[in-house]
């Protein structure tokens, strides 16, 4: 009988030799002396079965972001390790042993019981084959099946290499250039269509040249895809770098409510704002400045005013629509901004009253006040001549020409503003008299 046992399992192990010619899953050896068979068999789990078990059988936190459970198609082999008694298969049935880095060790258990089920069904028969295909197809009938907590990052990694092995083995049609190019030189965006790497390297990096970092993604036509991933495997390390580099510069620019330029002279880095007191922020540099007056850090203190006429501009702007009132007011403090408008009022209503009881000399803009005599003005700072009342300039050659024109608003005014009935000393100056 046990030659009639060792000639069954010499053709078992020729079968699943055959069977799994094209890869390494199995191996087998029979030892000199007892002449008996032991070996291993990593067993994958079929895909659809994978499926059903991360979305009914699955017991990982699903909350965890950076896992993509709906791409989990492959998860790692069951070793199924074995030793043949003598007798098998006729009278004995094979040793076995299990382990999986997902299946628990309950599900273990479990699955050796099945198997040792299909031993007694198919007693006198080779099951090794068997027990291979219930591991494949069948773990979904079996309500002890969970998927270990702990073994997440496994699944995760193994899923990822075995999709990267079976792409590179097929053949794709560029969407670009519209060859078919060889898995190995491709690459499956996350919105699944594919590309060769050398048409991809090509049109992103002439985006990334012109600074279009936004634009860096699926090229398809009409694709609204955004996402993507391993940007490392297409560009060069060049273009990569200016990549991220861009890409910082464009968050920062459009996330100023979080990040600032430093304005170090020669930095070029930027700093995140401080989460306590967003005036703050600490550059990679190590440049602690305040995010408002640009300045090094200056504590809680308000920042110091560098031009008072700007900073009054912005504050009377923000006063009638009420945008940007209350950075001011944090940047320079509400009670420093009202007494500097209210000083400035102040003065502009000084100005106003000196503008209406003076003249303001054509040529130097020095202002003059008329305290008594005729509208002819000469200015005591650069000796320019000049009407009164309107400010014109009057010519040396005939000075009493201007209040001479009819129809004009200074026509016979030359005594216009003479304080009372006083009258022209005799010993003025001739330019002075209206002929």
């Amino acid at each position: 009988m046990e030659d009639e046992c060792a000639d069954y399992q010499a053709c078992e192990m020729s079968a699943l030799a055959a069977i799994y010619a094209d890869n390494s899953v199995f191996a087998y050896t029979m030892d000199k002396d007892s002449r008996l068979f032991s070996g291993s068999i990593a067993v994958e789990v079929n895909t659809s079965v994978c499926e059903s078990l991360v979305n009914t059988a699955m017991r990982i936190d699903a909350s965890d972001e950076a896992v993509d459970w709906g791409n989990l198609k492959y998860l790692p082999p069951i070793q199924l390790r074995f030793s043949l008694p003598a007798l098998y298969p006729l009278v004995d049935a094979p040793q076995i042993s299990l382990s999986c880095c997902w299946l628990s060790a309950e599900a273990l258990e479990s699955i050796a019981g099945r198997m040792s089920e299909i031993w007694h069904i198919e007693h006198g028969m080779c099951v090794l084959d068997s027990y291979i295909n219930m591991l494949r197809y069948d773990l979904l009938t079996m309500d002890t099946i969970r998927i270990d907590t702990g073994a997440v990052q496994e699944v995760v990694a193994y899923n990822a290499g075995r999709r990267h092995e079976l792409f590179e083995m097929q053949t794709f049609t560029c969407l670009i250039c519209m060859e078919p190019q060889s898995g190995k030189h491709c690459v499956e965006l996350a919105c699944s269509h594919v590309h060769c790497v050398q048409c991809l390297r090509g049109y992103w990096g002439m985006l990334i040249d012109e600074g279009s970092v936004w634009l860096v993604q699926c090229p398809y036509p009409g694709c609204q895809a955004s996402k993507v991933d391993d940007l490392s495997r297409v560009l060069s390390p060049e273009q990569m770098q200016r990549f991220t580099m861009l890409s910082d510069q464009r968050r920062v620019d459009m996330d100023s409510s979080h990040f600032a330029w430093c304005p170090r002279e020669g930095c070029g880095k930027w700093g995140p704002r401080d989460s306590t007191n967003d005036k703050l922020c600490i550059c990679e540099c190590g440049y602690a400045f305040c995010v408002c007056c640009r300045r090094v850090w200056h504590g809680t203190s308000y920042c110091a005013i560098d031009s008072r006429l700007k900073v009054m501009e912005e504050y009377r702007r923000a006063l009638e629509d009420g945008v940007g009132l209350a950075a001011l007011e944090r940047q320079y403090g509400k009670d420093v901004l009202e007494s500097m408008l209210e000083k400035e009022e102040a003065e502009d209503e000084s100005e106003k009253a000196i503008a209406a009881m003076s003249q303001a000399c054509p040529t130097c803009s020095v202002r003059i006040v008329k305290a008594y005599g005729c509208n002819h003005i000469r200015c005591t700072q650069c000796n320019t001549h000049f009407c009164y009342l309107c400010g014109a300039l009057i010519g040396l050659s005939d000075p009493l020409g201007h209040f001479r024109l009819a129809g004009t608003a200074c026509y016979m005014m030359l005594l216009e503003g003479v304080l009372g009935d006083q009258e022209v000393e005799a010993e003025a100056d001739p330019l002075d008299i209206l002929i």
